[in-house]
């Protein structure tokens, strides 16, 4: 009984490790259960490549590496010596060559495979050339080294632009720029006075508005019942334009043409007449062409005004008035002049008399 629990603490020690040790391959980058292929390269420095750092090939990982050593061998003295695990289906030709890049800006390197174009393919036993591009900081720095006297030329540049601008410029008060601005904020100070005149206008103008806003719908009312339909009847003006069309219909129905016609051969008449007439034809050329018969007619206008006058001053020499006949006598047998007399005594008695 004894003897089976020591075999079973000893089983489980042993699987124990064995997890451990997988564990620890596992997170190493190591694929445990894959079978995998091994090539050496050769560079000059390691720049930040460790145990476990990716082999890529056109930024696709095919592999890791799996260790770092310093190289003892005349052919590379004192050179690092980086062992690849790679995929097993992975081919590399026996001219290919590695390149140690940084893959982005906080310094992370990896490994990157240029393939050759050999039929020949390595193996563990070939030791491939590596490349050092270095890392993203020295790179970064070698591109700021690069470029420092391009930086400075165009500093250089710059400053002459600078000193020309203020030489065209101009200096103190005889600076473009400040007239410039000078003439700026007087434009502006303008430009809010009439933005202060434009409140104050508008400002008016609404209490004008207010005030007559009364005044203001009656005119838009008389416009509406003008021109439009107000409380369901036509407008005055539509209306007025309905009449009109009403006329000028009636007019271009009537026989206008013939009026016109007859008004021409009517003047044509009158023209006839009064050429006659200035021609001295006829009585009426006559009476306003001769004096003759004005005089005559003068002369007994006169004549009749004589008589007239004779006759107001002497009315006994024209008229004798004689109402009864004294010689006659006169017998009334009319009944009707009998019932005037004895109507009228004073004409009865007259009469008698």
């Amino acid at each position: 009984m004894e003897n089976k629990n020591e075999i079973l603490v000893g089983s489980l020690t042993v699987i124990g490790i064995t997890i451990f040790i997988l564990g620890y391959k596992y997170l190493q980058g190591n694929d445990i259960f894959t079978r995998s292929k091994y090539i050496v390269t050769a560079a000059e420095r390691t720049s930040n490549i460790t145990p476990s750092s990716a082999v890529l090939e056109n930024g696709v990982p095919i592999g890791r590496v799996e260790k770092i050593t310093l190289s003892g061998s005349p052919n590379y003295n004192h050179k690092a010596i980086l062992r690849l695990k790679l995929d097993k289906n992975i081919t590399v030709p026996k001219d290919s060559k590695f390149i140690i890049y940084g893959v982005d800006n906080l310094g992370k390197m990896a490994i990157g495979l240029l393939r050759g174009s050999e039929n020949k393919e390595a193996n563990e036993a070939d030791t491939l050339f590596c490349i050092v591009k270095g890392d993203a900081i020295s790179e970064i720095s070698n591109l700021a080294t690069s470029l420092g006297p391009r930086i400075d030329s165009t500093l250089v540049s710059i400053q002459n632009l600078a000193t020309n601008l203020n030489t065209q410029l101009g200096t103190g008060e005889n600076s473009l720029l400040k007239s410039a601005v000078t003439d700026l904020s007087v434009t502006l100070k303008s430009v809010n006075k009439v933005a202060a005149t434009a409140d104050k206008m508008i400002t008016s103008l609404n209490i004008t508005l207010t005030e007559n806003k009364s005044n203001i719908d009656g005119i838009l009312k008389n416009i509406n019942e003008l021109t439009g339909k107000f409380n369901g009847e036509m407008g005055k003006l539509d209306s007025i334009l309905s009449s009109f069309q009403t006329i000028s219909a009636q007019v271009a129905q009537g026989d206008l043409t013939a009026t016109i016609t007859n008004a021409k051969e009517t003047l044509q008449e009158l023209k006839k007449t009064l050429k006659t007439v200035n021609d001295g034809n006829g009585s009426i050329s006559k009476l306003l062409r001769e004096d003759g018969a004005y005089n005559d007619i003068t002369k007994s206008i006169q004549s009749l005004n004589a008589v007239l006058v004779d006759l107001k001053a002497n009315p006994k020499k024209y008229i004798s008035l004689s109402l009864i006949d004294r010689s006659r006598s006169i017998s009334i047998t009319d009944t009707s002049i009998e019932q005037f007399l004895q109507k009228n005594p004073k004409a009865a008695k007259a009469i008698k008399k």
